[in-house]
């Protein structure tokens, strides 16, 4: 992605809001997958992750939420392949 110089405070605060989500466990499976870039901030202690959170910059936090947006859909989509049976999208 090129860099995001023009991100407004509100478009921030969202994405802010998400990665504080995001740190705590992984939304779909609800735990700390070890292939999550997330996975080493979700073992710290309070305090330091909320230090490493201050460092992010705009493009990290387009980039996390990004990540994860995609990570979210491929999870879902595989349920939803594995409940109903089928092999290949769509379902």
């Amino acid at each position: 992605m090129g860099d995001i110089s023009d991100i407004t405070v509100q478009k921030r605060t969202e994405l802010r809001d998400n990665v504080l989500r995001l740190a705590v466990a992984c939304p779909v499976e609800r735990c700390n997958p070890v292939d999550c870039p997330l996975f080493p901030v979700r073992q710290m202690e309070l305090e330091p992750r909320l230090q490493w959170f201050g460092t992010l910059s705009d493009n990290d936090l387009i980039y996390l939420n990004a990540y994860h947006f995609v990570c979210m859909k491929t999870k879902l989509e595989l349920q939803a392949r594995e409940k109903c049976g089928c092999q290949s999208p769509p379902c």
